[in-house]
């Protein structure tokens, strides 16, 4: 195993890495040792800087602290806490209300087969640091496993909450859908002053055949940690998988998904909303594999940056030689408000098939200035009247939640949003 010296920045993470008894845990402290941290000559990650989180060593994260939670979504729903990594079965619902599923601290599972078999499959530790650091020594995680045919009667609230500076915190779930399931979970981020904290998570999600799997991020934690986050996703024949995030405070956030669509007529949606001001830098990196013939995947993120506010966007779709019949869309918008606000915006198709339907495409602007001049026109003020225009630019993407209890919520936080760009 390569030394490192006090010089390498490596050395301020390392003590907390090691001596981890999870499964993988030594091979992925060695690819650490190896793997660099990304600069900006590392190509996907030219526009996002996170040298700066080596800079001073951090403390173990503790779940034994007891934080005031915010109030309970105004749906039904089963809540699950994780203070700071850990998972808190105090704060929890009822976890063992429905036959056939299984919601729980994913390291209390780790012999077990379904786990044994799928676990670190999605997220190999050679290619990227922050997946090995994570693989190295999780903090703890959830396991949610859903059996044949089951239904999940209600939507999952997973609640991390990031309480005290200074700490490393690496969460680690595993999602599992049977032959026919269906789930659906919204996983929520929020913090309570703590933006010297950094949270790196690694989540993977097995889709069984004509299962179907939702998942709703939320972000906003204001005056919050830095939020890496990986999720490695395999869906089989007929399977349906959807990603929607929905970005509206934070400091360095990167969500990075990899897709792999590995049976006929699989099916993957990814959907992202961020509305960025402050210094706030939001990093979307994704990339569908049609693996096999006769899949689909669609792809819409929007954002609205403001103030001194960072978007980046790195949509890659890439189609196999022999997956024909292949239909894939992908786009990205941005409207930019202010001199200083900055967006990236990267869509790729790579396709090696000649029967396919796909299409990309990106566009940065402004609010449109004719459509301004009419509202103003009609009496509307022009604070109002930027607030309208973008709450239109946005709908099309939060019209693709299903879910119309949860819509309602999320347009009521995008537009408490709007309202303070």
């Amino acid at each position: 195993m390569t030394t490192l010296t006090q010089t390498d920045p490596k050395a301020t993470v390392l003590p907390l890495l090691e001596g981890s008894t999870w499964p993988g845990a030594a091979e992925a402290l060695e690819q650490v040792h190896a793997l660099p941290v990304p600069t900006s000559k590392t190509e996907r990650w030219k526009y996002t800087r996170v040298g700066r989180l080596f800079n001073e060593p951090y403390a173990v994260p503790t779940g034994e602290t007891d934080p005031a939670l915010p109030a309970r979504l105004p749906i039904d729903v089963t809540r699950v806490v994780f203070v700071n990594g850990h998972f808190r079965a105090d704060l929890s619902d009822d976890l063992k209300s429905q036959k056939g599923l299984v919601i729980d601290s994913l390291k209390h599972h780790l012999s077990h087969g379904p786990v044994k078999e799928h676990y670190g499959t999605l997220a190999p530790t050679g290619e990227r640091l922050f997946t090995a650091m994570n693989t190295a020594a999780p903090t703890d995680g959830l396991i949610l496993l859903v059996t044949k045919d089951v239904k999940v009667d209600k939507p999952i609230h997973v609640l991390h909450v990031t309480t005290w500076e200074r700490q490393l915190v690496q969460p680690r779930d595993l999602f599992m859908l049977h032959e026919g399931a269906e789930a659906e979970v919204i996983i929520e981020h929020i913090a309570m002053d703590t933006p010297e904290a950094f949270v790196n998570s690694v989540r993977e999600c097995v889709v069984g055949e004509s299962a179907r799997l939702t998942i709703h991020r939320l972000q906003h934690e204001s005056n919050g940690p830095a939020n890496i986050s990986f999720e490695g996703v395999r869906v089989a024949s007929s399977g349906h998988y959807s990603l929607s995030t929905t970005t509206l405070d934070g400091a360095l956030i990167r969500n990075e998904v990899k897709v792999s669509l590995s049976g006929p007529e699989a099916h993957a949606e990814l959907n992202g909303v961020y509305l960025l001001n402050g210094t706030t830098h939001c990093d979307n990196h994704t990339y569908i594999g049609h693996d096999v013939p006769d899949c689909t995947s669609d792809e819409l993120y929007k954002g609205i940056v403001a103030g001194k506010g960072t978007g980046v966007f790195n949509g890659k779709v890439y189609v196999k030689q022999d997956a024909q019949r292949t239909r894939a869309y992908q786009s990205n918008a941005n409207i930019l408000q202010g001199d200083d606000a900055k967006v990236y915006t990267k869509p790729e198709l790579e396709i090696y098939a000649d029967d396919v339907k796909c299409s990309h495409g990106c566009t940065i602007g402004r609010l449109d200035e004719q459509g301004l001049f009419y509202l103003r026109s009609r009496g509307v003020s022009d604070a109002e009247a930027r607030k309208l225009m973008a709450h239109a630019f946005i709908t099309e993407v939060v019209e693709r939640v299903q879910n119309e209890e949860w819509k309602a919520v999320l347009t009521a936080l995008i537009d408490a949003k709007l309202a303070r760009l």
